[in-house]
C-alpha cells in the first residue's frame, strides 16, 4: 500500500516522527438479583493511535488544515501505518503548535478504532 501513512485521502508527506497504539479491553458486570455485581465477561477492545510530527515546506499550514477539515467531518475511514497495518478510525483529536514561521507546523494526532457498526467502544473510566 506504500510507506507512507494514510488516512481516507490525506497522505502524509512523511511519516509522523512518533506512533503509538493504546489497547483497552473493559471487564463487564452486571447486578445480579442479590444487588451484587457478576462479572459477564470482557467488552470489545479498543485501540488508541496517537502520534505527532512536523509539516515542513511550503504546503505546512496546508497539510495541516487538511487534517482538520477531514476531522471536521466527523467521520470515520481507513487508517493506514506502514509498519502497523490497517484499522478503520475517526480522528478524534488534532493539536497544533507553530513556531514563527509558516513553513513549520508541529502536530499531534489521536485516532480512535471503531468496530464494523462504525461505533467507537467506550473506554475505561480512569482513561488519562
Amino acid at each position: 500500500m506504500g510507506n507512507n501513512m494514510k488516512f481516507r485521502m490525506f497522505q502524509w508527506p512523511v511519516n509522523p516522527e512518533r506512533f503509538g497504539i493504546r489497547s483497552v479491553c473493559e471487564p463487564e458486570y452486571k447486578i445480579d438479583s442479590d444487588g451484587d455485581f457478576a462479572y459477564t465477561g470482557i467488552g470489545p477492545m479498543c485501540r488508541v493511535f496517537t502520534g505527532g510530527g512536523v509539516f515542513c515546506g511550503d504546503d505546512a499550514v496546508e497539510m495541516f488544515n487538511a487534517l482538520a477539515v477531514i476531522m471536521a467531518t466527523r467521520t470515520g475511514g481507513e487508517l493506514y501505518h506502514p509498519v502497523w497495518g490497517t484499522a478503520t478510525a475517526v480522528l478524534t483529536e488534532l493539536q497544533m503548535t507553530q513556531e514563527s514561521r509558516p513553513d513549520y507546523i508541529e502536530y499531534a494526532f489521536t485516532f480512535r478504532e471503531t468496530d464494523e457498526s462504525g461505533t467507537i467502544p467506550r473506554l475505561p473510566q480512569h482513561e488519562e
